[in-house]
């Protein structure tokens, strides 16, 4: 990934880390120095949800010019993006959707396909780009499986 683009999404989290930081305490103030005022309480809790909506809509701006960032920020630690993995974040899930994207869209196009009009997409990935992105996906699997592994150590290990 570029370093601007690394740089946007780092803006971008540290912006929504503000935020909500914000939100929260206006919130908690609300509730605190105005329990009835419900027009009010109504008020900020709608700039609360305004503010999630824009910043979902900012990642997924950000995520079309990087996708796997979307899934595994780059500002989070090591920890945090295995919790990201754990909860079914996968790096092999992002593979599995290249194959269901190549085939749908393959099976969307097929009869231009064989007549040989062809649109860039991902249905038209070459045998070779196919046989790469399969190698990919095996490795990564390998990976996945030795860090499961190791968590599952230390997990054992901490409940002992």
């Amino acid at each position: 990934m570029c370093m601007a683009n690394h740089q946007q999404f780092q803006a971008c989290y540290q912006n929504w880390m503000t935020q909500q930081k914000l939100d929260h305490d206006e919130l908690l103030q609300g509730l605190t120095n105005f329990p009835t005022d419900l027009d009010y309480l109504k008020l900020i809790t709608r700039n609360a949800i305004n503010h999630i909506e824009n910043h979902h809509t900012a990642r997924a701006q950000l995520a079309k010019h990087d996708g796997p960032s979307f899934l595994a920020p780059t500002w989070g630690t090591t920890f945090e993006n295995s919790s990201l993995w754990i909860g079914g974040s996968r790096p092999s899930l992002i593979i599995r959707l290249v194959y269901v994207l190549c085939g749908s869209q393959l099976k969307a196009h097929l009869a231009e396909f064989l007549e040989g009009v062809r649109r860039g997409n991902l249905g038209e990935i070459s045998s070779s780009q196919l046989k790469n992105i399969d190698s990919l996906h095996g490795r990564t699997i390998k990976e996945e499986d030795k860090l499961t592994s190791v968590l599952a150590s230390v997990q054992a290990y901490n409940t002992a």
